[in-house]
Formats: structure tokens, sequence, C-alpha cells
């Protein structure tokens, strides 16, 4: 079994502003079946991007796993995830 690699610099200018942008990259991916997420070079994500980020990620039909990912950014993801398994789930 082969893993997409998305290099998310090359796609996104170094920050991942809004919730739609996050959507448009699960579209991307829907029919995958592993899936890596290259955070190299990303220095800001906004809480709108990391809730819907979490959100596909959780409905997701494939694997994803994340690289390269600021502390900051990792944080922030943490926070989200744990904020929605308390209210989502």
């Amino acid at each position: 079994m082969t893993k997409l690699e998305i290099i998310l610099e090359e796609k996104y200018p170094k920050k991942l502003g809004t919730g739609p942008t996050a959507k448009k990259l699960f579209q991307e991916i829907k029919n995958e079946k592993e899936v890596v997420l290259d955070f190299k070079n990303i220095k800001f994500m906004s809480r709108s991007f990391a809730q819907e980020y979490v959100f596909q990620k959780y409905n997701a039909s494939c694997d994803i796993s994340e690289i390269n990912m600021d502390d900051s950014i990792k944080q922030l993801l943490e926070i989200v995830q744990e904020d929605f398994e308390k209210t989502c789930l």
C-alpha cells in the first residue's frame, strides 16, 4: 500500500487560516487510504482551521498522520481535539 504525502507549504503559504481551507484539503484526500500531511514550515493555524481539521479527520475514511508539526500547532490541535471529544462524542 502506498501513502500519499502532502507537503502543506506547497499548497498553502505558511499559514492555515480558515475552516473552508481544511474542508478543501480533506476533499482532496477523500479517496485515499493512507495520507501523511507534512506541516514543515507551517507556522500558523487558526482555531477555525483547527476545528474543521479535527472534525474532518474524525470523519475521514482514510488513515491520516502528521509530520514536522510546529509545537504551537500541535498544542492547538490537542486543545481542539479535547474540546471536540467532550462536546461532540
